[in-house]
């Protein structure tokens, strides 16, 4: 399904980093009879590990804005909501179309938003291409995917753009991949505001996995229906990354149960996750147990990015332990089917297909510590290491756009904004 091409807006020496001797015919960056020899010691069916959901679903969809308190069972932050209606007969308020700036993208029976962008002229589909669904960050929308200029460049505290360089909405379009953008609607979060002078509301709208992880996962399962003969393939950005992550595990797990007739796992061709909080975030010792919306929330399910522990929402998620090179933490589930095979703790769980998985964050500074504002080199790579292209960006490859806020988190924009970012994530996905 993958076909090799250069990105003609930095040169092919940017990206990937080829195929290694005796490695994957598919060019995904992984030797996959290092990886077979890796995932044979895979436990199966390990004991105080279920690959079912670690978190619960939320009893009501939705919250009247109120400042939740200790222990209130009735607060959906922390748990799944539901599409479907509740008890009360309210549904997901992220799932809507109400209110948006573009045209949502027409995908037969999925109620949310997306947005599809367009072909350039000249340029058709190349249907032997994955579907890439791209996956937003925090307090965000499809718009991070999308070129960008600072109105004042010369203000910025960096050497900023002076016009705008296209961006993952328009290089993979032109490179002929069908590209739609996920919604979380973050503009319909309703958690209340910080009172003044005090962090302990959610004025950003931080969303959680809760709210994530429901939209993106019917997005995935009615592309894959309504495109049966069609791959897809999945970039997350940030909280994206590990809402991609859990989206496929849910899909997978409902095929596992019998309640779908499709293994995810079969019909997933690469998976980009870019700062990824996979082994935790630099926020979680400000927000975890002191706020207690959605922004504390999610990062109580990311964990501590130094001396991290595996949390309730990564036990599902990475799985049991794992011995690694640095004594840092990974996990055997991380990367599903990357040999073909194992997946969440099961042989012959992949329809006999491999999944490529390729991770992309800014290396961290000389004395260990992240120049990324959120995650580090270990919080963003997927184990086992043999069986994940774990790439790293430069130090001075930051986004130069002046997006998100005057480019205040121009670092971790950088795996996929920075021309070299966006170098890695297009060879990723064609394979190179």
């Amino acid at each position: 399904m993958r076909v090799t091409s250069c990105l003609l807006i930095a040169g092919c020496t940017l990206g990937g980093t080829g195929k290694p001797p005796g490695g994957d015919d598919q060019g995904s960056g992984v030797d996959h009879t290092a990886c077979g020899s890796a995932m044979a010691a895979a436990p199966l069916a390990p004991a105080g590990f279920d690959y079912h959901d670690a978190m619960a679903t939320a009893s009501r969809n939705r919250w009247d804005a109120s400042m939740p308190q200790p222990g209130d069972a009735m607060y959906p932050g922390g748990r799944y909501r539901t599409l479907a209606a509740d008890a009360t007969g309210m549904t997901h308020p992220g799932c809507t179309t109400d209110g948006l700036a573009y045209p949502a993208a027409s995908i037969p029976s999925y109620p949310c938003a997306a947005r599809e962008f367009a072909f350039p002229a000249g340029t058709n589909e190349d249907t032997t291409k994955p579907i890439v669904i791209l996956v937003h960050g925090n307090s965000e929308s499809p718009t991070g995917w999308m070129k960008f200029v600072h109105p004042d460049p010369a203000s910025l505290m960096f050497p900023a753009d002076t016009t705008a360089r296209d961006q993952l909405a328009e290089i993979l379009p032109a490179h002929g991949f069908r590209t739609i953008a996920v919604d979380m609607r973050t503009d319909k979060i309703d958690d209340p505001n910080s009172p003044e002078g005090k962090d302990t509301g959610n004025t950003p709208k931080n969303a959680d996995h809760g709210w994530n992880v429901p939209i993106l996962q019917e997005l995935i399962k009615r592309v894959a229906i309504a495109h049966p003969d069609r791959q897809i393939s999945l970039v997350g950005f940030s909280l994206g990354a590990t809402t991609v992550r859990d989206a496929i595990r849910r899909l997978w797990v409902e095929w596992a149960d019998h309640k779908w007739d499709v293994n995810i796992l079969s019909r997933i061709d690469v998976v980009v996750v870019a700062s990824g909080a996979n082994h935790g975030v630099v926020s979680f010792a400000k927000q975890c147990g002191l706020n207690l919306t959605m922004r504390g929330t999610v990062t109580c399910q990311m964990g501590q990015r130094n001396q991290y522990n595996e949390t309730e929402f990564h036990r599902s998620l990475n799985g049991p332990p794992m011995m690694t090179d640095h004594g840092e933490f990974g996990g055997w589930w991380e990367t599903p089917c990357a040999d073909g095979d194992y997946a969440f703790g099961k042989r012959m769980a992949c329809g006999g297909h491999t999944v490529a998985y390729t991770t992309i964050t800014m290396q961290d500074l000389p004395n260990g510590t992240q120049q990324d504002e959120f995650v580090s080199e270990h919080a963003s790579r997927l184990y086992p290491t043999a069986c994940a292209n774990n790439v790293i960006d430069g130090l001075t490859d930051f986004d130069t756009s002046g997006y998100f806020y005057n480019g205040f988190f121009r670092n971790h924009y950088g795996s996929v904004r920075s021309a070299a970012g966006l170098v890695k994530v297009v060879a990723a996905l064609e394979g190179n």
